[in-house]
């Protein structure tokens, strides 16, 4: 008689390995600098190892499997490496990258609309595919797409523009030449921030433009163009424009961007409610939005047809022609690309495994654009997709069989769990009156002991919400603690009203869906029917919109946090270590298994395998022995999971606490100015770790305004876009592993001096801020005084005569005079606060915006203004620098701070002259990057973040 044996298969899930291996050898590319011929030899040759194994042994294909993971390694690397050289000739990013064209040239294209036109209340958005650029009098072949804006303002001249886009028909296919000036270079160049570049690139575009006038387009023609994708893209017009009549703007944002994924119209204060709440997944098309779409479909087929093929056709079809209709982003592409996989297997008799399917989905986008790894919105849909089907529904459902369990022939022994664990199971799936009805049928009985509780839950109809909180609850938990290290280096946030407001939040979105697809039908039918379901839809947008007010009011919404740096940001990957280290260890649990059952075999201790003769029975010293090495085995297994239990705790407080990420006191003066485009931004750090930023940057200020006009400009809609405080200001000081200034300092109220202080006061714990005029009528100082009051951060005046002491550091306010009488008084330029900063030996002098009338002053007042270097004022306009002045501060190095292209043709020319002939050294931001000037009160270093 023969023996009868199983071999087990060497991988249950063999997509999911195969694309941890390609994501290996994409990882190992950018890391080792190897020939692409090297990586593409090992490809083939480990491939050929595999296939050749796989002939000869079948029966055993372990070796074979090891050696197809290392093939997929050398694949995803030979890719990788294919991708990062295959940058045609003829891309647009080319010819700005290798300096053919500078970055704010104006050039014509001609190129074909990729899709219909993004309106919004300020302009719409097109995507051009380009086929032909001239530049100058050079016209050559092109390919590649830009993103151009098309601004609409009011009044006249925005109707006028209006009525002329509208009558150029712009639609997809539509055939164009342009006149615009692309921009490709990096707009903010500061560590921390992010790249434009690489932004462009993640969303497959080489530049961006703005289109000044609609007599700079030109219509030619139309291209040929699939009709579904017409018929989609009115639809999706048709749909949108009847969102806006029937509702608020406000509302109209919520809807546009979570049903059609148009998020032109989402004003950035609904933006900013549902960040904080950590909401804002639930307006971006994902996932979450495929899922529901594509169930519902499934769900509504099953009654129109049994046949399986038929189900998942049209479900399929539905979902892909929504991904096209809202714009086929990469994150919708991967919804609807795991969607098809998870319904197909029922198609082919085959049971979906959800990390296999993930990936599969993960190694088909790859393979078609392996760059795609470094995307962050990549990385954060699988993590958070691994996170639910890996942590959450396995921890749901062996709750859930622990909770329902009786005896039955597969399941005879009462659950191996924690009391706690059994309790709560019971307290949650329990359904005494199922259980009821299998006794009556049965011809026998027996008692079963549950938690009371349980049975009065259920036949209140409690349980059933307390589930679906419980389990809500459970995945976003899960999700949130998969994802800190991407959420802390990526957004530098963290919300504890998440955990609740995702509940919340999610159940009335989609009664929100609901409920405006049924007053967008009625609206076609009447007038009388629609309007109470528009008042529904009003109130309940407002009420999820504002969800997160309560948790605001009580500072508990959510944390802004820096990051780690350097060797110090290994603490993200060993956080991944005992994760994946505790859900190894989920997946291998088995509650309902017998008490005794082995790891290695999966029986229990004394069970026999199947074989042809019986073998000798154990000795008990023996079977003693091997008792005691499970024991032991077990007793280590049990250490190792609070060990890892102890260390993600552990590491999680570290990520969020960050007690070492800021830099130490090195007992210099270090002077950082930042490159904020046309404005002033500088952090000061003392030898003692104090810090004081002087300035925030923020959107320039082209034209004085009336009150009345800044009132007017504050209802007007502000899109969803990060400022300058946000996106530059704050992103450098978290890189620097702050969460905390202690003091802020507004020269002048100017937009691009004070706006991006707003954004550190609300982003940073800040002890105070100075500003030398409180002017009430001015809206960007409003704002300003409104968010530190929130904040908690009082308001000092300072003024001439004024001293600052850090430590040793001196700072003397030179400049304006103290006003306390007439605080509302105007902030103009020559009403800058100029500081003299003294350490040791050494002197900066730091002008703000003052002009020729201030620094006549400064003069008159017989100030020693000699300096060792010196932040020039206003940006080195002609109004400042003058020759006296210059004179008199005589620095050997003077720092400008301007924007690469600045709109007001800053620095002027006539001022470089004067500070060269005076033999000072000029560094500028916006060609330098962040310049940082230390001293330790005897030497004085530069260092500049754009190195020549």
């Amino acid at each position: 008689m023969h023996t009868v044996t199983h071999q087990p298969s060497f991988n249950t899930l063999p997509l999911f390995s195969l694309s941890v291996s390609f994501v290996a050898g994409i990882l190992t590319s950018r890391a080792l600098a190897l020939p692409l011929a090297l990586w593409l030899s090992c490809c083939a040759i480990f491939s050929l190892l595999a296939l050749t194994l796989t002939l000869r042994h079948r029966h055993d294909r372990t070796q074979s499997s090891i050696l197809l993971l290392a093939a997929f390694t050398f694949a995803g690397g030979t890719l990788a490496g294919i991708e990062e050289g295959s940058t045609a000739a003829t891309r647009v990013r080319r010819f700005y990258d290798k300096g053919h064209i500078a970055s704010g040239e104006p050039v014509e294209l001609e190129g074909v609309v990729r899709r219909a036109p993004e309106w919004s209340p300020d302009g719409f958005r097109l995507t051009l595919g380009v086929e032909r650029l001239k530049y100058k009098a050079d016209e050559r072949a092109a390919t590649g797409a830009v993103e151009l804006f098309a601004p609409v303002h009011g009044g006249s001249d925005g109707s006028f523009a209006r009525s002329r886009y509208e009558a150029l028909e712009l639609r997809r296919g539509a055939r164009l030449r342009v006149l615009v000036a692309l921009r490709r270079a990096e707009g903010y160049r500061n560590p921390g921030v992010s790249s434009v570049k690489d932004y462009l690139e993640r969303r497959g575009l080489d530049a961006t433009g703005t289109i000044k006038s609609p007599l700079l387009v030109e219509r030619l023609g139309d291209e040929r163009v699939l009709l579904p994708l017409v018929w989609l893209d009115s639809l999706r017009s048709h749909l949108l424009a009847r969102i806006d009549r029937l509702f608020s703007r406000e509302t109209a944002g919520v809807l546009g961007a979570s049903l059609l994924g148009n998020r032109e119209n989402l004003s950035r204060s609904v933006a900013e409610r549902f960040r904080e709440g950590g909401t804002f997944h639930v307006l971006v098309i994902s996932g979450l939005h495929i899922t529901f779409i594509g169930g519902l479909a499934l769900a509504l087929a099953r009654r129109l047809t049994r046949r399986r093929a038929w189900q998942f056709a049209s479900a399929v079809l539905l979902v892909w022609g929504y991904t096209v209709a809202v714009g086929a982003e990469a994150s919708v592409v991967r919804a609807a690309l795991m969607f098809t996989a998870v319904a197909l297997a029922p198609v082919l008799h085959r049971r979906s495994q959800s990390l296999n399917t993930l990936g599969g989905a993960a190694l088909a986008l790859l393979i078609w654009r392996p760059g795609s790894l470094f995307d962050p919105s990549f990385q954060l849909t699988f993590l958070s997709v691994f996170a639910i089907v890996a942590v959450a529904f396995p921890l749901l459902s062996k709750l859930k069989a622990t909770g329902e369990w009786r005896p039955t022939a597969t399941t005879p022994h009462p659950p191996v769990c924690p009391r706690w664990w059994l309790t709560l199971g019971e307290l949650l799936f329990w359904n005494e009156r199922r259980w009821l009805r299998e006794i009556s049928r049965t011809h026998y009985s027996y008692r079963l002991f549950k938690t009371p509780l349980a049975a009065r839950l259920e036949s209140s109809g409690a349980q059933r919400a307390l589930r679906y909180t419980f389990a809500a609850l459970v995945v976003s938990a899960s999700v949130q603690v998969s994802m800190l290290p991407l959420v802390v280096v990526y957004f530098h946030h963290f919300s504890f009203a998440s955990l609740l407001l995702n509940i919340f939040v999610g159940a009335s979105m989609a009664a929100l869906s609901l409920l405006s697809l049924a007053a967008l039908a009625a609206s076609h039918l009447s007038e009388t029917l629609t309007a109470p379901l528009v008042w529904l839809v009003e109130q309940l947008a407002w009420v999820t919109t504002h969800s997160v007010e309560p948790f605001k009011t009580t500072g508990t919404a959510s944390l802004r946090l820096p990051h780690y740096t350097g060797l110090a940001s290994s603490i993200y990957v060993l956080y991944y270590v005992p994760l994946l280290v505790l859900t190894y260890a989920l997946a291998r649990w088995q509650p309902l298994a017998p008490p005794q059952q082995t790891e290695e075999t999966g029986r229990p201790v004394d069970a026999e395998p199947l074989r042809a003769t019986k073998p000798e029975p154990l000795h008990p010293p023996t079977k003693a022995k091997q008792l005691l090495f499970l024991a032991l085995h077990a007793s280590l297994k049990r250490g190792l999971l609070r060990f890892a239990a102890l260390t993600l705790v552990a590491l999680f407080i570290v990520i969020l606490t960050h007690p070492l990420s800021a830099p130490r006191a090195d007992g210099r003066l270090r002077v950082d100015f930042l490159d904020v485009g046309q404005g002033d931004a500088a952090l000061l750090t003392m030898p003692d770790g104090s810090t004081l930023i002087i300035d925030g940057g923020g959107r320039p200020s082209y034209s004085a305004r009336s009150s009345q006009e800044d009132d007017a400009e504050s209802e007007a809609f502000e899109r969803d876009a990060r400022s300058i405080g946000e996106a530059v200001v704050s992103e450098y000081l978290w890189q620097r592993g702050l969460d905390a200034v202690d003091y802020v300092l507004a020269t002048h109220a100017d937009a691009d001096h004070l706006d991006g202080l707003s954004d550190v006061v609300k982003n940073f714990r800040v002890r105070a801020a100075l500003v030398a005029r409180t002017p009430e009528s001015d809206a960007v100082y409003r704002r300003f005084a409104r968010t530190a009051s929130a904040s908690g951060a009082p308001v000092y005046l300072v003024g001439r005569g004024d001293v600052l002491k850090f430590g040793a550091v001196e700072i003397d306010v030179l400049w304006p005079p103290l006003v306390e009488r007439d605080r509302d008084a105007p902030s103009r330029n020559d009403d800058s606060i100029v500081l003299r900063l003294r350490f040791g030996r050494k002197t900066i002098l730091l002008t703000g915006d003052i002009e020729a009338k201030a620094e006549t002053a400064l003069l008159s007042a017989r100030d020693d203004l000699g300096s060792d270097a010196l932040k020039v004022a206003h940006h080195g306009s002609r109004t400042s620098s003058t020759q006296p002045f210059v004179a008199a501060t005589h620095p050997s190095l003077a720092v400008i701070s301007v924007g690469l292209d600045s709109p007001f043709g800053h620095p002027h020319p006539e001022v470089l002259r004067r500070w060269r002939a005076s033999g000072t050294q000029i560094l500028t931001t916006g060609q330098s990057g962040t310049i940082t000037i230390t001293t330790d009160g005897h030497d004085l270093k530069v260092e500049t973040h754009i190195k020549k």
